[in-house]
């Protein structure tokens, strides 16, 4: 899973010069303003609070609850370290937004189609010596117990091996990712079509089985989405502000 450093540089960009305006203090019936006066429109957000509820308004809504907890600011205080976010335990409180938390995310089809590739490279290499193996007499429990032999014999079908892959990541570049292709993937939609109809059989083979992706359906392709991951900084720097403030007060009275 993604760090989403991104996304928490580009939060702390756009509110690091963010005041704390409060238009409504009863108890924990809070509503709270955060933007910085001379950067208009850029990055304000508010955080609105009743018992048991929590509201983030920051171009994206997303409203939080949960029965045991009144104050909802120390829900997030208390599980997340100081200053971080805690978003997949977070988004288990979300009522309304929920179709929000949630969306695809074309660089993990990336990571997957590569590391099933990979997979695929080191199962066709195992195959190739296994049958260099066969071919020069040796038994499966002398290739497993003498490495010097399993080096040697995939020294010598490493050319074919090579080429064979390089031939099996061209075909899975032109089907997903050239300009020539017939899917856009930056759409999920199209991606699962993608997927689906995706079959190579390298030249001269004649096994029963192309090549395919037999378990795409169970690859994980969606990730929290900025809007959430930013809502979930707003909530964060809004409680540091807050506590921040109220630390203020209690030194000044």
């Amino acid at each position: 899973m993604s760090d989403y450093s991104d996304v928490a540089a580009r939060f702390a960009r756009d509110t690091a010069d963010h005041h704390m305006t409060i238009l409504h203090e009863d108890g924990l019936y809070r509503h709270l303003r955060f933007a910085a006066p001379d950067r208009g429109r850029i990055g304000p957000f508010e955080l609105i609070t009743w018992p048991y509820n929590l509201v983030v308004k920051s171009g994206w809504v997303f409203h939080f609850d949960i029965d045991a907890t009144p104050d909802m600011f120390d829900l997030f205080r208390r599980t997340a370290l100081t200053g971080q976010i805690n978003p997949g335990y977070w988004s288990q409180k979300v009522r309304a937004g929920r179709d929000e938390v949630e969306g695809y995310d074309p660089e993990l089809l990336k990571g997957e189609v590569a590391s099933t590739i990979a997979q695929w490279m080191r199962d066709d290499l195992a195959d190739r010596v296994w049958e260099q193996a066969k071919k020069r007499g040796f038994s499966p429990e002398e290739l497993d117990i003498t490495s010097s032999l399993r080096r040697e014999l995939s020294r010598q079908v490493r050319p074919e091996w090579m080429a064979s892959n390089r031939d099996l990541r061209e075909a899975v570049h032109e089907h997903f990712f050239s300009d020539m292709a017939d899917y856009n993937i930056e759409y999920e939609e199209e991606a699962h079509r993608a997927l689906h109809e995706f079959s190579y059989r390298p030249e001269g083979y004649d096994g029963p089985y192309p090549y395919y992706f037999a378990d795409w359906a169970e690859w994980r392709l969606k990730d929290f989405t900025p809007g959430f991951l930013h809502c979930c900084h707003a909530i964060r720097r809004g409680i540091d502000l807050w506590d921040a403030a109220r630390k203020r007060a209690e030194v000044a009275a």
